[in-house]
């Protein structure tokens, strides 16, 4: 581990907030690697734009960081950019050579992408940018652009536990269904019982209470048609209708069952 190495300020106790490229790598000892991949924010259905990206393999940089502690049974990897956006993904995913932590393109062009999802043009991905071997694996590529954040300067773990207080106390399988949806895409943005990201402010039970079960769908499925040119994206267009439609009437049904008490408690 190289705890002492890597500058941790008011973090968290497990929180690694990233240094410079150069330092990282003599800190951690890893050199760096390119990979070539689909980029996921650029590419549309018969038309793939392929990007060779520098960085440093994901799985031994989480050794060096966290020692076996990243491989414990419901962990997850966080990822925090520096605008409050918070990613996590489930840490089995991070297998030996299928993700890197990139710092730039290998062709020494601009680190920079369009995403059209929320209408940026030419966004740094700078400082560190999460990308995934999705030439090799299917499953990264059917998963699009979901888990690949980008601007990020810091690295933590999750826990079941640190989910307690957003997870519903009623047993209603639609409510924990639309538990795991809300962790999955809402708490990227936005907090549930202080959990989540800091990207946008406020609970997110208290913006859903004023509206109505048919705008609050709305909101989740289509949001250009509530604020058109708002940088929210809709629900994984990726996935069939019915299985979106499915997942925001859960997503619904579990802000409905947590109601706000006394500011943010449930």
């Amino acid at each position: 581990m190289i705890r002492a190495a890597v500058a941790v300020t008011t973090l968290p106790a497990s929180a690694i907030e990233l240094p410079p490229p150069d330092r990282l790598a003599a800190e951690t000892g890893m050199s760096t690697q390119t990979v070539e991949v689909v980029e996921p924010h650029m590419s549309r259905p018969g038309h793939e734009l392929r990007v060779a990206y520098r960085g440093f393999e994901m799985s031994g940089l989480l050794d060096r960081f966290f020692g076996d502690r990243w491989k414990a049974t419901g962990t997850e990897v966080v990822f925090l950019a520096r605008d409050g956006y918070r990613s996590s993904t489930d840490s089995r995913r991070f297998v030996p050579g299928s993700a890197w932590l990139a710092f730039g393109r290998a062709d020494s062009k601009p680190f920079t992408v369009d995403n059209p999802g929320q209408h940026e043009t030419g966004v740094s991905l700078g400082p560190y940018y999460l990308v995934w071997d999705n030439l090799r694996d299917s499953a990264a590529r059917a998963q699009g652009a979901y888990g690949w954040p980008y601007q990020v300067v810091r690295i933590d773990l999750a826990t079941p536990a640190d989910y307690a207080a957003a997870r519903p106390q009623d047993s209603d399988p639609v409510a924990v269904e639309g538990f795991e949806q809300v962790r999955k895409y809402c708490l990227t943005c936005h907090q549930v019982a202080g959990i989540g990201g800091g990207k946008f402010p406020g609970d997110l039970r208290q913006i859903a209470g004023p509206l109505s079960d048919r705008a609050l769908k709305t909101w989740i499925t289509e949001p250009q048609k509530m604020h058109a040119g708002t940088t929210m994206p809709p629900l994984n267009a990726l996935l069939p209708e019915a299985e979106r439609d499915r997942a925001a009437d859960a997503i619904i049904r579990y802000l409905r069952m947590m109601p706000v008490r006394d500011g943010t408690t449930p």
